[in-house]
Formats: C-alpha cells, structure tokens, sequence
C-alpha cells in the first residue's frame, strides 16, 4: 500500500492520497497527447526525427511541467505534512528540474518514434503485421521506459527539494546523484540493486510502456481510416 501512495487509515482516506493533484494535472494530458501526435508529425515532416522528438518534448513540458510537478508537490505535502513545500502554479511552463522533465518526455516517445520502426522490421519475418507493431512497441517502450524512469526521478525528488531549486548545477547534480544511490544501491543485496529500485522499473515499464503501445495502436488505426480526400 505504501509503494502505491495509499493511506492505511481508511477506504476514504486512501482516496484522497491516491488521487491528490489529479484534477490539477487532468486537463493538461489531452493538449499533452496531442503533442506527441500532430505536432510531432508536423515537426518529422520538416526535421530529422531525433529533433521532431526534442521539439516536441519541449512543447509538452511547456504544457505539463507546472501541472505535473504541482501534483507530484501535492502528493509529497499529503505524505509527508512535516516537510511541506510551495506549489507550483500549474500554469509555469519551466522551472527546477524541466531538464530532466525534457529528457524523461524525450526518452518516453522515442520507443514508438524511433526504436519501434527498426524493431518491426526485425520481427517481419516472425510475426503478421498487426501482432508485430504491437509487440515492437511495446517492446521499444519498455527499453525507453527503462532509461526515462530515473529521469523522472530526479524531476520528482528536484521539484519536491526547495534546497535545490536555487543550487548551483554542480551541487544539485551532486544531491540528485546521492538521491538515485540513496534510493537504487543497496549493497547487501545480491546484484548491489534495492528492492525500490526494483519497483519503480517495473511499474513504469509496465504501466508507460502500455500507454504508449496503446497510443500508437490508436495512432496508427487513425492514419489508416482517415479520408485522404
């Protein structure tokens, strides 16, 4: 129940933890999916792919940092009321930790946009052509998703640290280096890994990996049934 964010207290209770911020980062998610939609098509049409995905990564960290990290705040003051932080207002488009906001939406989208389309054609000989989209997308998620998630760690620890926001590059790369030792290394365990660690990976790649498969999927029944008249 922890690991999920979930009071103990009460069916009530947990509800109010497990959903905090969500009706503050909500209508940011539809203008979100549009991005890495149209506008990274319109983006691919004119630029190589590896920069259609930087720009597009900027405009949704544009659109969803300040929401984002308002919900992630929110959550901490929840859980943790001894060391509450400001919030964010949800409307900033940039602040403490957007590098790693950029990089994690980067990470996040180049499954489907760049690693899926060699993938299929590796699989062509294995798999029809529905059954091995999918399987390529999802397995390319799973590899970025891999990569993004601490990433996404360093965004929710930087947003979530006051301490940071007005450090120095070289001592806020310092403090999130010690938290992602703090909360992925144990050395007592077998492969020197935590069971955190452990965790967060998976949920994310099972959880964002099945996003994006599913998005692409939709993506792709889209562009086939559109009228090209």
């Amino acid at each position: 129940r922890r690991a999920l964010g979930v009071s103990a207290r009460s069916p009530r209770g947990s509800l109010r933890v497990a959903y905090t911020g969500a009706l503050i980062s909500a209508p940011a998610a539809c203008p979100q999916w549009c991005i890495l939609g149209p506008a990274f098509h319109a983006l691919n049409a004119h630029v190589p792919t590896p920069a259609a995905m930087l720009g597009a990564a900027l405009l949704e960290t544009a659109i969803t940092y300040g929401s984002q990290s308002r919900n992630a705040q929110m959550a901490h003051n929840v859980q943790a009321p001894g060391r509450a932080v400001p919030l964010f207002p949800a409307w900033r488009p940039w602040g403490p930790g957007a590098s790693c906001f950029v990089l994690r939406n980067v990470c996040g989208m180049s499954g489907i946009r760049w690693l899926s389309p060699p993938l299929q054609q590796a699989l062509q000989p294995l798999l029809p052509a529905g059954a091995r989209d999918v399987a390529a997308d999802l397995a390319a998620s799973a590899v970025t998703c891999s990569v993004s998630a601490p990433l996404n760690a360093c965004w929710t620890y930087t947003v979530t640290t006051p301490a940071l926001w007005r450090a120095p590059v070289a001592a806020r790369c310092r403090g999130l280096m010690l938290f992602l030792r703090s909360q992925y290394v144990d050395a007592s365990s077998t492969f020197g890994v935590s069971r955190l660690a452990v965790r967060d990976f998976a949920a994310r790649v099972v959880y964002i990996s099945c996003c994006f498969t599913m998005f692409s999927s939709i993506e792709r029944f889209t562009i086939a049934w559109w009228p090209s008249g």
